[in-house]
C-alpha cells in the first residue's frame, strides 16, 4: 500500500466566491486554423513594435514602416520616416471602398503624427508636437480619428471640408484630458472605453461638441475581484457588450447601455495578453502562447478551438472586420515580441466549419450500432487472485461483475497496485541504488508473476461467459495493469491498436505513478482507455492535477491510416490519433487519489446519516471541475456517485481505517468518460470486496459506433462545401 502519511492534513478553505461557469471545452478543436489560400508566416526581419491590418495590407512599424500583402506574404512597400519611432498606428477612414486602407496615421514616440499613403508608399503629411508625450493609441470612429498619448490626453480630429469630409492633420483637433497609464483602449459605438489598472473609464469624444465629455462621471469597476487590465475587444454581432482581459486569467464583461459590469468569467490561470472579436467569436491569446476561440453567446461559454500558436506570449492579435467583404476571407494576425514573425490564421475556421457540418449530417453517410462496454477500476493493494477465495462473497465478485454487464462487447479492467508500492524492493528508492543483477531479476520475476496470475484469472472468468471473447491487449507499468477483452465477433472490425505508458512518479522518472493508454478503432470510431494512478496524499491536489496534465499531453504512436480513410471520420477535435482527446470516445479510470476536504469525524457522521450528496460538496475532484478552468478532466463526465467512499478500509472488513493514522474516507477510485451524445451510462457502482483497502468501482455504458460509407461521404462533402459557400456569402452581406 502506498504512503499516505499526510492523510489528515486538510488544505486551507478556498475563497467563498461564487462558482464561475467556466467555459465548456468538451468539444474544442485543437487543429491550428491554417488556411491554404494565405501564407502562414511572414518574417519581418526587424524589430516590430506595432502592427495594423486593413484588407490585404498588414503594416508593421518601429523605426521604419513596412507594408505586407496577406495574399502573397511579401513586402509590397516601405514607408520611410527617419528620426521618428512609431508607437501607434491606425488606418484613416475613406469615403469609398476602393480607397479603404490606403491612408494610415502613425503616432510617434515624441507625440507627433504622420500620414502615410500606401498608394505611393511615402509620408504625405505630418503634424509635430500635437501631443507632448508618446502616442499610445490611434482610433477610428466613423469619419473621426482619435489620438491618445501616455499622459491620457485625447485629441479629436473631425471631418475636414478641405479633404472631402475626412480627418486632416492640418486641421484643429479638440482636446480632452483622460486617465494616464493606458493599458487597453477600444472604440465602442461613439465612445472610447479605456482600461487602466482594474477600472474602466468611458469617454464620449466628438468633434462637433464644444468639449469632449466623460460618458460616465466615475470609472466602472468589475463585479468581482480581478487582476490588472491587459486588453479589450468587442464583437460585431454583439454591440451591447465590451470584453476586457485581465492578467489573472479573467474576462470582465460590461453592458454598453447600462455602463455596468454584468459578468466576470474565469477562463484560465494564465494572463490574458491579447484579445479580438473575430466574426461571432472571441479570440483570446495567453502568456503561454496558446490561443483559444470562444463562443460567448452561450452560458457557459463554449471553447470552439485551442492550439499552441507561439512559444512566447501572444502580444498582438488583430483582425480587420472589413476583410470579409474585401477579400471573402478573414485573416487574423498574431505576433510575439521575441520573434518578429507575423502569423496568419483563418478567422473563418473553414476546416472546422466543414468538419462540424459533416458531423451534423453524419446520418447521410454513416450507419450506427450500439455496443455495451464494461469498465472496472480497482486498486487491489497487492492482493493475489487466490486471496479472493478467502471469503465466499469475494470469490464471486468477478463473475457477478461480468453478469451484471449483460454480455458486453468490450470488457476493460484497469488495476492499480498489483505489486506492493511500499515494498523496498519495488520502490524507486531501491531501483535507483546500485543493486546486483540478481536482485533486479527477482523484482521483475515478482512483478511478472503478479501480472500473469491476474491475467490468467481474468481469462478464466471471461471464458465462463456465454459469448466467446478475445484478449485484445494487456499492458503493465510498475503496479498498473490494463487488460481489454472484446467479443470474437468484433475482432475483425478492430484496427489501429496501439498502447503507451506515462510515468509521473518522482517527476516522471518512476512508474509507481502514471498511466497506461490503450486505444483502437472499431468500425470507424476511435476509442481510448486510460488507466491511471495519481499522486497520493490529502493535500497533494496540485501534484494530482499535474499528473493528469502530463497524461493528457502524452503522445501515442500514430496509427497508419488506410488510403481510403479520413482522419476526420475517425478522430475528433482536428486530431490525428496521437493524443487522448483526439479519440471520439474516451474513458479514464483509476485510483485518482482525490480526497474529501474535511477531517475524519464530520465525514464519518455524514456517512452514518447517509448524506452522500452533502459529502460530495467537499470532494476535491468535483471542486477542481467547478473551480479550476485549466483542469484537464473538464471535458469529461462522471455518472452520479450514489455509493460510499471507496477508500480506506481495514483489509478483510467493511470498516474504514481504524489504524493509528485513521485516514479520512475518500472517493479515490473513479471512472470518467467523454463522447458527447455517443455514450449512455447505464450503471455506476462499487463492489464489496474485502481483500484490498480500496473497493472496486465499475461502470456499464452503451456506446454508439459508426461505419462510414466512402461514396456517400464524398457526396455529403460536396453538399457541405456548397453550404460553406452560402455561409461565406451571408457573412459578406452581413459585414457590408
Amino acid at each position: 500500500m502506498e504512503d499516505d502519511s499526510d492523510d489528515n492534513i486538510v488544505p486551507s478553505v478556498e475563497e467563498t466566491e461564487r462558482l464561475a461557469e467556466y467555459p465548456d471545452s468538451s468539444r474544442a478543436n485543437r487543429r491550428p486554423p491554417i488556411s491554404r489560400s494565405m501564407p502562414h508566416e511572414i518574417s519581418c526581419k526587424y524589430d516590430v513594435k506595432v502592427l495594423c491590418i486593413s484588407g490585404d495590407y498588414i503594416c508593421t512599424s518601429s523605426s521604419v514602416t513596412k507594408v505586407w500583402s496577406v495574399s502573397s506574404g511579401t513586402c509590397v512597400g516601405v514607408i520611410s520616416h527617419e528620426n521618428f519611432r512609431i508607437t501607434a498606428m491606425g488606418f484613416k477612414p475613406s469615403r469609398n471602398l476602393e480607397e479603404e486602407g490606403r491612408f494610415i496615421w502613425l503616432g510617434t514616440k515624441e507625440g507627433g503624427l504622420l500620414e502615410g499613403d500606401l498608394g505611393v508608399m511615402r509620408v504625405t503629411s505630418k503634424r509635430l508636437g500635437v501631443h507632448t508625450t508618446a502616442i499610445k493609441g490611434i482610433y477610428r470612429c466613423g469619419f473621426e480619428m482619435w489620438t491618445l498619448d501616455e499622459d491620457g490626453r485625447v485629441q479629436i480630429w473631425g471631418p475636414d471640408a478641405v479633404t472631402d469630409g475626412l480627418p486632416n492633420l492640418a486641421g484643429s483637433p479638440k482636446s480632452q484630458r483622460g486617465p494616464s497609464a493606458l493599458q487597453a483602449g477600444i472604440v465602442v459605438r461613439d465612445q472610447l472605453w479605456i482600461g487602466r489598472n482594474k477600472a474602466i473609464s468611458v469617454f464620449k469624444p466628438s468633434a462637433a461638441a464644444e468639449q469632449t465629455q466623460f460618458a460616465l462621471s466615475r470609472p466602472i469597476a468589475a463585479a468581482r475581484p480581478v487582476g490588472e487590465i491587459s486588453c479589450a475587444a468587442i464583437l460585431t454581432q454583439d454591440p451591447e457588450h465590451v470584453y476586457f482581459g485581465h492578467d489573472d486569467g479573467k474576462i470582465s464583461v460590461y453592458s454598453v447601455s447600462k455602463m455596468t459590469c454584468v459578468d466576470v468569467v474565469s477562463i484560465s490561470i494564465y494572463k490574458v495578453t491579447a484579445m479580438a472579436g473575430v466574426g461571432n467569436n472571441l479570440w483570446i491569446g495567453f502568456r503561454t502562447g496558446m490561443i483559444y476561440v470562444y463562443d460567448v453567446s452561450q452560458r457557459p461559454w463554449v471553447v470552439l478551438k485551442d492550439w499552441k500558436a507561439h512559444e512566447g506570449p501572444v502580444m498582438s492579435l488583430m483582425v480587420d472586420r472589413s476583410s470579409i467583404f474585401k477579400m471573402k476571407r478573414l485573416p487574423v494576425v498574431t505576433m510575439t515580441h521575441s520573434d518578429n514573425v507575423l502569423t496568419i490564421w483563418d478567422g473563418m475556421l473553414r476546416h472546422d466549419w466543414l468538419e462540424r457540418n459533416m458531423q451534423e449530417h453524419d446520418t447521410e453517410f454513416c450507419s450506427f450500432r450500439a455496443i455495451r462496454t464494461l469498465v472496472c477500476t480497482w486498486n487491489v493493494g497487492a492482493a493475489k487472485p487466490a486471496d479472493l477465495q478467502s471469503k465466499s462473497t469475494d470469490s464471486k465478485f468477478l463473475k457477478r461483475l461480468l453478469a451484471e454487464a449483460d454480455d458486453p462487447e468490450i470488457i476493460v479492467f484497469g488495476f492499480q497496485e498489483l505489486v506492493e508500492l511500499d515494498n523496498k524492493t519495488v520502490t524507486a528508492k531501491s531501483i535507483f541504488k546500485k543493486k546486483k543483477h540478481k536482485d533486479k531479476d527477482n523484482i521483475q520475476q515478482h512483478m511478472s508473476h503478479q501480472y500473469q496470475a491476474w491475467q490468467t484469472r481474468l481469462e478464466e472468468v471471461v471464458a465462463t461467459l456465454p459469448s466467446s471473447y478475445y484478449l485484445l491487449r494487456s499492458e503493465n507499468l510498475v503496479g498498473l495493469y490494463s487488460c481489454i477483452f472484446v467479443k470474437e465477433v468484433e475482432r475483425s472490425y478492430i484496427r489501429n491498436l496501439n498502447s503507451s505508458t506515462v510515468k509521473t512518479g518522482l517527476g516522471g522518472l518512476h512508474g509507481n505513478k502514471g498511466a497506461i493508454i490503450l486505444r483502437f478503432t472499431l468500425d470507424d470510431t476511435s476509442l481510448c482507455f486510460v488507466n491511471c494512478h495519481l499522486a497520493a496524499g490529502q493535500s497533494h491536489i496540485i501534484p494530482r492535477n499535474n499528473d493528469i496534465a502530463n497524461i493528457m499531453e502524452c503522445k501515442i504512436p500514430s496509427p497508419r491510416m488506410g488510403s481510403t480513410e479520413h482522419a476526420a471520420d475517425i478522430f475528433v477535435g482536428g486530431g490525428d490519433g496521437t493524443m487522448i482527446l483526439d479519440h471520439e470516445l474516451c474513458f479514464i479510470n483509476g485510483d485518482m487519489n482525490y480526497r474529501i476536504n474535511l477531517h475524519r469525524l464530520p465525514v464519518m457522521k455524514m456517512l452514518e446519516k447517509g448524506e452522500i450528496d452533502k459529502l460530495l460538496e467537499f470532494d476535491q475532484l468535483l471542486n477542481q471541475l467547478k473551480r479550476n478552468p485549466g483542469f484537464r478532466l473538464r471535458p469529461f463526465s462522471e455518472s452520479p456517485i450514489t455509493f460510499k467512499p471507496t477508500y480506506k478500509y481495514d483489509i478483510g472488513t467493511n470498516n474504514y481505517d481504524t489504524s493509528e493514522k485513521k485516514r479520512t474516507p475518500a472517493w479515490c477510485d473513479r471512472i470518467y468518460y467523454r463522447g458527447p451524445g455517443k455514450i449512455t451510462p447505464i450503471n455506476y457502482r462499487t463492489h464489496e470486496v474485502c481483500v484490498s483497502d480500496h473497493r472496486p468501482v465499475s461502470g456499464i455504458y452503451d456506446i454508439n459506433i459508426k461505419t462510414v460509407d466512402k461514396e456517400l461521404r464524398q457526396e455529403a462533402l460536396t453538399r457541405a462545401s456548397q453550404r460553406w459557400d452560402k455561409f461565406v456569402e451571408k457573412s459578406v452581406t452581413q459585414a457590408r
